[in-house]
């Protein structure tokens, strides 16, 4: 299955198991603001903070305590903390759950979701941060264990930035998964 095929199967059982919630494949932040860059996420879970000044801290707020939602993203968080495992020249701490998922008051969507498969260091350190930034939550899926390493190598880097005092970007809501991981969760 191309990552493509994938992208539109995980969007579909993402609203089936959620059906209260808006998914959107390809969905730009940005869209009709002709000066602003505009990232597209691969699959972006609304509610959307969409209009200037209007954000939906609170909604998102609401969204995590909803038991299904809660546990689903309870899952998540904890195959990322098995994914990053105890490597002897890990630069990554691992915060409480509630710390991530509180990190990103000011998102645009609810969750932000990229699939990488085979693109360049370059490409994937950009889907991370855009991800990171978008979404209240965002999550890389690792197509590969190769796109699995390059995600933690990018995020071990950034954590390595920050401990030597150096520019850097805060990854913190940011969780990896793999490709096979998502479709089991999806099935429970």
């Amino acid at each position: 299955m191309s990552a493509k095929e994938y992208q539109r199967q995980i969007n579909l059982r993402l609203q089936e198991k959620f059906p209260q919630l808006q998914v959107i494949e390809e969905w730009r932040a940005f869209e009709g603001i002709g000066y602003q860059y505009s990232p597209r996420v691969d699959i972006a879970v609304g509610p959307f903070s969409i209009v200037p000044n209007g954000n939906q801290t609170a909604e998102y707020n609401r969204l995590l305590r909803d038991p299904e939602i809660d546990t689903f993203l309870q899952r998540i968080y904890d195959l990322h903390v098995e994914n990053i495992g105890d490597e002897w020249m890990n630069e990554l701490s691992i915060p409480e759950f509630d710390f991530v998922t509180r990190k990103n008051q000011n998102a645009r969507c609810f969750l932000s979701l990229e699939i990488e498969n085979t693109s360049t260091k370059k490409h994937i350190m950009g889907s991370l941060i855009n991800a990171a930034s978008l979404g209240r939550i965002g999550i890389g899926i690792a197509y590969n264990e190769s796109v699995k390493r390059t995600f933690l190598r990018i995020m071990n880097y950034l954590a390595f930035l920050k401990r030597v005092e150096k520019n850097t970007y805060d990854t913190t809501n940011f969780l990896i998964i793999t490709k096979e991981q998502l479709s089991d969760l999806l099935r429970e």
